[in-house]
């Protein structure tokens, strides 16, 4: 999907912020909406296509910007909150390192985020809305 990319680490973070986000919407829907196996998986393709092509607007940008953000920290803080259950001397150390944890893990996202939509607004073309190509060899 992302074999060269025009603006770099932007766009590769916010591809994967949006396949982190579809993941949690599709497991959202098999445990909480208690949907089979097979719509689970329809509602994460359904989701990665949506975010996919939300990137193409400036307007719509920005739900996929929260959803893709907000799918990083809540892996970020989930997994600072599990591994901080090591430390036994600080009782409240899963808490505050949870809080911290998906704090820290927002800042990559959105900055991402916030290039693509910088790009957006100057009309300018990357990877994310154009096909990609692959290297040309030497």
């Amino acid at each position: 999907m992302f074999l060269e990319s025009r603006h770099g680490r932007a766009a590769e973070i916010v591809g994967w912020s949006n396949a982190f986000a579809a993941v949690g919407l599709g497991l959202a829907a098999y445990h909480v909406l208690a949907l089979a196996p097979l719509w689970a998986a329809g509602v994460f393709v359904a989701a990665f296509v949506v975010l996919r092509f939300a990137l193409a607007h400036k307007a719509t940008l920005g739900l996929a910007a929260l959803l893709g953000t907000l799918a990083v920290s809540a892996i970020g803080g989930g997994l600072a909150w599990t591994f901080a259950h090591v430390i036994e001397s600080i009782p409240a150390a899963p808490q505050i390192a949870g809080v911290l944890g998906a704090l820290l893990s927002a800042f990559g996202p959105a900055w991402a985020y916030a290039t693509v939509a910088r790009h957006r607004a100057r009309r300018v073309p990357d990877s994310l809305i154009e096909p990609v190509s692959a290297p040309t060899s030497n």
